[in-house]
């Protein structure tokens, strides 16, 4: 796993045949959701969704 000074850290694309090495840089607590699209050649990754962490600060609720 590699990471960044920002706190971001490297998350692997799926592994699929003949398919490139392919990630995303996330923080930590934030999850990846892949797309794939299925082809006559096979089935490809087309992009992915970053969904947000769950952690709320304090502050979040108050200013609302």
């Amino acid at each position: 796993m590699y990471a960044r000074e920002n706190g971001q850290i490297w998350v692997n694309g799926p592994q699929l045949k003949e398919a490139s090495a392919k990630g995303v840089w996330v923080y930590p607590g934030e999850d990846v959701e892949w797309h794939y699209t299925c082809t006559p050649f096979g089935t490809l990754v087309t992009g992915y969704t970053i969904k947000p962490s769950r952690v709320e600060s304090k502050d979040e609720g108050e200013n609302l």
